[in-house]
């Protein structure tokens, strides 16, 4: 009976790339949730607020939300011995950001199903939580004036949730995590990112313990330095890196343990896939799934399964990854792409393609678009090598 129920464990595929990793599946990240998690316990303990704001930065399927998510719930759940807090988890999307009154709309109006807590403060904050109303209108005003519309006020909004809900429920420290930061419209004009800035700051100024922990890529602090320069200082930056062996090692065998299943990867087979992918976490569980269901009925994937599934998987990447971005780009910059593929080079700079007219102006755009990367001033490259390879056989 035992070994019916391994077999039907090792058909189970835990590897879902399209998704963030939930806390269950967390891999690596070991520096970053120590720091948080000190930070965390510091910020709670400390009679005058004086929390630490995070910007968790990465390219596309690096991981941002899976740390956010691991973040909430080390605030729900593994901190609840230490410090007693609170979580309002918002995930931004382009209709919510389409203005800074859209959002505070939003964000404040959805704060009573998104706010999570320790266990020691469950009860008591759904209890105050219960009295929690923000009008977004001023009401009736008069027997022949019509009802007026007024914007919400973050600032007054937040110090009220704090002063007359989350304080008297013994909260010590309220996180604010606001998933997918670069939604937020970029104009010099109307920026919400200094209006952010402003009202977190005003915050703590007014004696309310909030700290917020955002994602975004890379690129967004290098876009608004010229907009919100002092957003930059305002948080302290994680950069994430791509999986080392040891990364994909633990977060391939995390999975797998998590179905029960006896399969093994070898790390000789690892290590391929790292060098392959370069490590890419999304890349990683991309072909993980796929050489999973391709290995049927072996304990063992080894490099002889690699090596007889690997054609496939990057033709599958290919066609369900890549085509998607290339497609995305317009005829110029696909052009301009297959031609960067074609050099061969490590690095490629805009004067090197003189026949593409406004070539920087080009290559901004697709770095915009995550489809290159700027190592340092001028120099570029494709976001990926299995990118570029794909690029040459069109």
């Amino acid at each position: 009976m035992q070994n019916d129920n391994h077999d039907k464990n090792d058909s189970l595929n835990p590897f879902s790339p399209q998704q963030p990793a939930q806390p269950e599946y967390f891999a690596d990240r070991k520096e970053e949730l120590s720091d948080f998690r000190r930070m965390a316990i510091n910020s709670a303990g400390l009679n005058i607020p004086t929390p630490v704001n995070y910007a968790i930065l990465g390219t596309w399927g690096q991981g941002k939300t899976s740390l956010l998510y691991k973040f909430r719930q080390m605030v729900i759940e593994d901190l609840q011995k230490e410090i007693k807090c609170v979580c309002i988890y918002f995930a931004l999307s382009p209709e919510s950001c389409q203005d800074w009154e859209r959002f505070t709309s939003d964000f404040l109006q959805d704060i009573p199903s998104t706010l999570t807590s320790t266990s020691k403060l469950t009860k008591k904050v759904k209890a105050e939580l219960g009295k929690w109303e923000i009008s977004l209108n001023l009401g009736v005003v008069g027997t022949t004036r019509k009802r007026e519309e007024r914007k919400p006020r973050l600032l007054e909004a937040l110090q009220l949730l704090w002063e007359k809900h989350l304080a008297p429920s013994g909260t010590q420290i309220a996180f604010i995590m606001l998933d997918d930061l670069h939604y937020f419209p970029l104009r010099k004009e109307e920026s919400a990112y200094l209006t952010l800035r402003t009202t977190l700051q005003e915050l703590v100024n007014r004696k309310c313990n909030y700290s917020l922990i955002i994602t975004a890529p890379t690129l967004l602090f290098t876009d608004i330095a010229e907009v919100a320069e002092p957003l930059g200082r305002f948080f302290k930056p994680i950069d994430l890196m791509m999986f080392t062996f040891e990364d994909a090692k633990e977060a391939i065998e995390i999975r797998l343990k998590s179905v029960d299943s006896d399969i093994r990867v070898s790390d000789e087979t690892i290590k391929a896939m790292v060098e392959k992918t370069g490590g890419h976490p999304y890349l990683v569980m991309f072909a993980m799934h796929e050489l999973l269901n391709a290995a049927r009925g072996v304990k063992t994937i080894g490099m002889e399964s690699f090596v007889q599934h690997w054609p496939k998987i990057e033709a599958l990447l290919g066609r369900q990854i890549f085509a998607q971005k290339f497609q995305h780009a317009s005829p110029t910059e696909r052009r301009l792409m297959i031609e960067i593929a074609k050099k061969d080079s490590k690095f490629v700079s805009p004067g090197a393609f003189i026949e593409f007219k406004g070539a920087s102006r080009l290559f901004a755009r697709l770095e915009e678009e995550e489809l290159l990367t700027r190592s340092e001033r001028g120099k570029y490259s494709l976001f990926h090598p299995l990118f570029a390879e794909y690029l040459k056989k069109q």
